[in-house]
This record gives structure tokens, C-alpha cells and sequence, in this order.
């Protein structure tokens, strides 16, 4: 009987052209499902997040009230040019010039012709007792007093990467792989070891620290750590760990150097992946992989991580819950910052402030952006840099 009844459903589903319903006349079938899905996942996480003051990658001054955005040039640069804040003025390089600007007075600025060989470009600009020293990817060192520019030491090898400025010692990394300390006090240079580099991508890494180490990456997948008390470098010990005990695969494209946080140690992966690893008990606190390409991220000090992808930002919980998601929608997203809890997001188009509670931009700055963007915060300002100019940000 249970056969009988099969057969006939059967039957009757064949003739209703396999739709049991009403179909309304003018009814006709639309591809608008991605569209009901997108705003769907824009609306998933309503929660109003406070995630305190941003620590990582870079601190902004927490008195901060920006509320109407103003955008000016103040410079020309290059892809080259390298920046820095020292006694209240803007050293900048450019070609084979720097510049001196003092933001308060048109009549003390200056500019300095640097003697340097084909090829050669400056590297790094420093500060130490109150001079100003320019480092070469030679490894040529000058300083800059208030009329010349004179070169102190040549060092004779080729280094590519910012080095690691300590209170009296400069620590430089050549192509190589080796390992050099210059003390400041009267430029002597002492080699402190070697590595094996890694095939990856050169970046301008952060250099973070936690109780006993610095870390810092020679590239996307060479992960330099050095002694805070005497300087001495491990090995790759720390990410060959991680990558050994990593559920999620190999983290060989860092986004940047790990930062650490409650003696946990933070490794994001470009591809998406993101774990939280404490290299003395080999602990893994929590692991996640969004499968999107992180191209930005912040982290608070209630251990809020923010990150951007292609098209989306979304907020971690110090548990690696995602409790917050915004579509950005931007073709070219660059990077964001945070000032007293606003996200902002930096486009090739320019600045858009985001609020997450209400899923919207609230304004939008315009200005254009290209390349490579770097930002400064100094005092009451924002300093943003890209391949072509140097900005500033104020209201």
C-alpha cells in the first residue's frame, strides 16, 4: 500500500513540473541572491564595540579630536624618500637631498646635498643626543649639523632593511644576513652573528618587543628575534614552533612583525591567517583563519583586533570571535587608523569614516592617494606619506 501511495506522489510531482505551490502569474525568476546575502552579512554584527585605545602597529596620542578631516600637501616625495620627527621639525629625503622643515617658521627650513655613490639612497634617518644621523643602504653613516653634512663611517656592505635604533647602539642587518652593532658613542662595529634568509617579501617591518625579546622581519618570512639584554639572535626558533604546531598551516607571508600581549605573541599571515602563540609554553591561545588577504590591522589594549581585507573590516574579541563586520566596498583600500574609537579608512580615492554601529560611512575626504602609504602621528597631527607626497591631517 505504502508502494502504491509512492508511485502516485511520484506521478503527481511530474505533473506540476516538480513544484508544489502557487506561482503567481507574472512571476519571474531573478539572480538577485548575492545582493540578499551581502547585506545580510553587513547587518550580522550590531553590537556597539568599544575597543579601546589602538597600541599596535602604531600608537595615536589618546587627546586626539579630530572631528572635521582637513587633507594638506605639505612636500613632494618619492618612492625612495624616507621620513622622520626629530626635535620638532620634518627631516625628509629625497633623491639625493634632504630637507629640514620646520613647520613654524618658512625661514628655517632647510636642505642638504648628500655625496652618494650610484646606486647608493638613504635608508634611515635617526635621531641621538640631540644630532641628526643618516644611515645609507651602503651602510654609510653622516650627521647633519647646522650647515654641512658630513659622512662619520662607511662600513663597506650592503644592508636593504630599517635598522634597529637602541639607546646607544644601532643594530644593521646586511643582505647577507649578517648581524652588525655600531655603537654610537664612537661608531666602532662589532658582528654579532648571521642567519639564513628565507625566500619573502621586503617590507617596512614594525619592531615590537614583549619582557625578553625584539622582533623584527628581515621579510614577510624571516622572523628576526634579538635579546633585549645583550643583543644575542635566536634562530627562527619562534615561527618554525608556531608553524609546527599551527592547525592552520604554514605562516610564511607576515603581515608584520608579532606583537605581543598578555605574554601571548600576535602572528598574522597575509593569506588570512591569524594565531596567538605563546613561545615559552608552546601554548596556542586561539587560531583563526578568515581565508581573505589581510592588507591592514589594529590592536587595542583590550585585545581588540581590527582587520581589513579587499572588502570588508572586521573586529576580533580577545577570544578570537568575530563580534563585528563591515562591507567597505572600496576597489582600493590601503590601510586604516583609529582616532577615540573611529575607525577611518584609507582608499587610492581617500578617507572614509566609518561608523561600524550604524553600518555606514559617515563622511568621505577626498584626495589620492599612490603606492606605498606610511603614517606618523606626532603631537596633535597626522602624517600620512605615499610615493608622490607627504601629508598632513588636522582639522
Amino acid at each position: 500500500m505504502k508502494k502504491i501511495k509512492f508511485i502516485i506522489f511520484f506521478i503527481a510531482l511530474s505533473s506540476c513540473n516538480q513544484y508544489l505551490g502557487t506561482i503567481d502569474p507574472d512571476y519571474t525568476p531573478t539572480n538577485e541572491v548575492n545582493g540578499i546575502f551581502s547585506n545580510a552579512q553587513n547587518d550580522t554584527y550590531n553590537s556597539e564595540v568599544e575597543f579601546g585605545n589602538i597600541i599596535f602597529p602604531s600608537i595615536a596620542n589618546s587627546s586626539f579630536t579630530i572631528d572635521n578631516l582637513k587633507i594638506d600637501k605639505i612636500t613632494n616625495t618619492d618612492r625612495n624618500s624616507v621620513i622622520s620627527f626629530l626635535n620638532g621639525k620634518i627631516i625628509l629625503s629625497k633623491d639625493k637631498n634632504i630637507y629640514v622643515i620646520d613647520q613654524n617658521s618658512e625661514n628655517k627650513n632647510y636642505d642638504y646635498k648628500l655625496n652618494l655613490n650610484k646606486e647608493e639612497k638613504v635608508l634611515h634617518i635617526f635621531g641621538h643626543r640631540g644630532e641628526i644621523y643618516v644611515l645609507t643602504n651602503r651602510s654609510r653613516l653622516f650627521i647633519i649639523d647646522s650647515k654641512n653634512v658630513i659622512n662619520i663611517a662607511d662600513y663597506e656592505f650592503y644592508t636593504n632593511i630599517t635598522p634597529i635604533v637602541l639607546d646607544e647602539s644601532l643594530i644593521i642587518f646586511s643582505v647577507y644576513g649578517d648581524i652588525y652593532e655600531i655603537l654610537l658613542d664612537d661608531f666602532s662595529i662589532t658582528k654579532k652573528d648571521n642567519f639564513v634568509s628565507k625566500p619573502g617579501i621586503s617590507i617596512k617591518s614594525n619592531i615590537f618587543e614583549d619582557q625578553e625579546n625584539f622582533y623584527y622581519l628581515f621579510n614577510t618570512s624571516t622572523l628576526i628575534t634579538l635579546s633585549k639584554n645583550n643583543y644575542e639572535y635566536y634562530s627562527n626558533y619562534i615561527l618554525e614552533d608556531l608553524n609546527i604546531l599551527s592547525s592552520l598551516g604554514v605562516f610564511n607571508t607576515l603581515v608584520d612583525s608579532p606583537f605581543s600581549h598578555n605574554e601571548y605573541l600576535y602572528f598574522l599571515d597575509r593569506s588570512g591567517k591569524i594565531s596567538v602563540f605563546n613561545p615559552v609554553s608552546s601554548d596556542i591561545l586561539w587560531e583563526l583563519d578568515i581565508n581573505e588577504t589581510i592588507l591592514s590591522y589594529l590592536f587595542s589594549n583590550d585585545g581588540y583586533l581590527i582587520l581589513m581585507t579587499s572588502d570588508n573590516i572586521q573586529i576580533l574579541s580577545n577570544k578570537g570571535d568575530i563580534i563585528n563586520s563591515y562591507i567597505h566596498n572600496k576597489k582600493t583600500p590601503i590601510s586604516i587608523f583609529s582616532i577615540q574609537g573611529n575607525i577611518h579608512l584609507i582608499s587610492e580615492e581617500g578617507i572614509s569614516k566609518i561608523n561600524l554601529t550604524e553600518k555606514k560611512e559617515d563622511s568621505f575626504y577626498k584626495n589620492k592617494f599612490k603606492g606605498n602609504l606610511e603614517i606618523y602621528y606626532e603631537d596633535q597631527i597626522i602624517y600620512l606619506k605615499d610615493d608622490k607626497s607627504l601629508f598632513k591631517l588636522s582639522e
